[in-house]
């Protein structure tokens, strides 16, 4: 028991990888499938709630759980021992097992009331180490504590920057007309620099501490998915959309690619980590008839939102939408998988039926009271 506690901590605070410890990752995962499944029965607003409660419960829980653990093995190793080996005063007299697990607790917390004191040198040392163990588990949960609520702190903002240049919601035409001032481009390549640097910081921000997976914003424009959309959706709208003669250098700019290979890598990573993978897109519930007609919607809108605010576009209108549809193709099974598994509904990221389904203040319509059938 004591080395579980000893391995996981290990593998959850102090190495930084896609996964957490065994207690970590089973709890995390355990907690949040119930929830997931209990929400998806409410209507969307609700779900969010619930969902919103599940993250700042996991820390406290798994701290919980490490300190019952280190009990409960210590005091195994006194039990045998008791109380052969300890001074008890005469009034604190109990049961083996009760003292051995009042003296653990005790010791691990560092209180020490005295009324049970170990007399063998093993016991001594024992004890000793049991106190140290507490002291250095209350010190690390506390660095864990401030390290993620800090990664979780640079999300928001990541993502609230995204939100204000999409038009507050999944406008990707907005966000790229955003930088659009008399006829040219100004700071759009600077932002997709950026956004690349922020995309690439929040997965490490994932793989640092995989429990950020759990903390679920009820704002979507919040959530990772959405970021992940506006980052892959720009990408492809500016290859597939924007007229490459006209704005040459945009349209082939290295910014570009490059903030569309860190979006496809972080992506798989998020995937992979939370093995994804195997899981199926029943949840989407169209044809691939449907879902061509979505993107082609999409596709136009799209068209018509950047020609209304002066940009030009492609006038070989089927040599954009190939690019687009297949470049759209590439990457939304696996954003669709990670956006379900985290508790949103596809439209709420991407807004590809109706932008405005994808905007906040939408959240409390009435028409939005009634529990969503796709999942």
């Amino acid at each position: 028991m004591l080395f579980v506690v000893v391995y996981d901590v290990y593998a959850t605070i102090l190495h930084a990888r896609a996964r957490a410890g065994p207690v970590s990752d089973k709890l995390n995962r355990g907690v949040w499938h119930i929830a997931r499944w209990v929400g998806f029965k409410f209507a969307r607003p609700r779900r969010h709630r619930l969902l919103n409660t599940i993250g700042p419960l996991l820390l406290p829980l798994l701290i919980a759980i490490y300190i019952t653990l280190l009990v409960v093995g210590f005091a195994l190793i006194y039990l045998p021992r008791m109380p052969a080996q300890f001074s008890v005063a005469p009034g604190s007299v109990s049961e083996p097992f009760i003292e051995a697990i009042y003296f653990s607790s005790v010791t691990l917390t560092t209180v020490g009331y005295g009324d049970i004191v170990p007399r063998s040198t093993a016991m001594r040392l024992v004890a000793l180490a049991q106190a140290a163990t507490g002291f250095a588990l209350i010190s690390l949960a506390v660095t864990y504590l401030i390290t993620v609520f800090g990664a979780l702190e640079r999300k928001r903002a990541v993502a609230l920057s995204f939100y204000h240049q999409a038009e507050e919601g999944a406008d990707v035409a907005g966000f790229i007309a955003h930088h659009f001032v008399g006829n040219r481009f100004f700071g759009l390549e600077n932002a997709l620099q950026l956004a690349s640097r922020d995309v690439q910081e929040l997965s490490e921000s994932h793989v640092e501490h995989p429990v950020i997976h759990f903390f679920h914003p009820v704002e979507v424009h919040k959530s990772l998915p959405r970021v992940l959309f506006l980052v892959l959706e720009t990408s492809t709208v500016i290859q597939s959309c924007l007229d490459e003669n006209e704005y040459v250098e945009t349209h082939s700019h290295p910014e570009v690619r490059t903030l569309e290979a860190s979006a496809y890598y972080v992506l798989n990573q998020l995937t992979a980590s939370l093995k994804l993978e195997r899981a199926g897109t029943d949840g989407m519930a169209e044809t691939r008839f449907e879902e061509s007609r979505r993107w082609a919607q999409r596709f136009k809108d799209t068209m018509g939102r950047l020609t209304e605010a002066g940009i030009k576009v492609r006038e070989q209108r089927d040599v954009g939408w190939e690019k687009y549809r297949a470049r759209r193709e590439s990457w939304e099974r696996k954003l669709y998988l990670f956006s379900a598994y985290l508790g949103y509904d596809w439209d709420e990221i991407t807004g590809d039926r109706d932008l405005r389904y994808a905007a906040d203040e939408e959240m409390e319509a009435p028409h939005l009271d009634a529990p969503h059938a796709k999942r």
